[in-house]
């Protein structure tokens, strides 16, 4: 099987270098983030074991523009027509084929040539409190901290919220972005502390095995070292 089913109305991708995710409503289907260049097929795969088509995909949404969440947008968008969803930075980091710097400088150098996208030329742009009709209403959250352009998105209706590379599980446990991959360190933690504070019941993270059927108790303590302590050290 490509993708795992979590809700009724919501299947995990596995996208190896990170993860995508398929909602299910009335209107068609959307997909969180896009995954790395050349991750149509893996999409069409999964959305055909959903028993739907690909022309069904009627949005694309992405958390921020690395090339692992971004890379096969533009592709994806052609294929289904869909609309892409991204907030303002990403758009123009879509359309000028660049990246958000955040990454170690020799691994900036090193992994250039292998993560460039092709540019997204038509974008809709999604802003602070922007509600889309997705799992009973998906609202947008600016997330810095990671990337300077990352958006997460929360269902309240279905406790669903997506992290991207905010937060994470690698490593079997619940983390805030790495230090060494962070743009902004006390933007990461305000936007981790955010996330923490919503209490969701699945988190739909960009890499690691997404959260669910958890005790509260794992996010309270996240929240407790970012919020009280304000360190990473023991989990970054």
């Amino acid at each position: 099987m490509t993708s795992t089913k979590l809700l009724p109305s919501l299947y995990w991708i596995d996208g190896k270098f990170s993860n995508l995710y398929l909602c299910i409503d009335d209107d068609g289907l959307t997909l969180i983030d896009s995954g790395k260049p050349n991750s149509l097929k893996l999409v069409e795969e999964a959305v055909v074991e959903a028993g739907y088509a690909l022309s069904d995909v009627k949005r694309i949404i992405i958390t921020h523009a690395d090339w692992d969440h971004a890379g096969s947008a533009a592709a994806i968008q052609s294929a289904t027509g869909g609309t892409v969803f991204a907030g303002e930075k990403t758009a123009v980091y879509f359309q000028t084929r660049t990246k958000p710097k955040h990454l170690p400088r020799l691994f900036e150098l090193i992994s250039a040539p292998f993560s460039q996208y092709t540019a997204v030329e038509t974008v809709t742009i999604i802003k602070d409190g922007d509600i889309l009709p997705v799992l009973g209403g998906l609202r947008a959250i600016p997330t810095p901290g990671h990337t300077d352009d990352h958006l997460s998105f929360y269902s309240p209706t279905t406790g669903v919220l997506f992290a991207g590379d905010a937060l994470d599980t690698r490593n079997d446990n619940l983390n805030r972005t790495p230090a060494r991959i962070t743009a902004d360190e006390e933007a990461a933690n305000q936007s981790a502390i955010t996330l923490l504070s919503l209490t969701p019941v699945i988190i739909a993270c960009g890499h690691g095995t997404p959260l669910q059927g958890h005790d509260n108790s794992v996010i309270m303590k996240l929240l407790y070292l970012l919020s009280i302590l304000g360190r990473v050290d023991k989990f970054s």
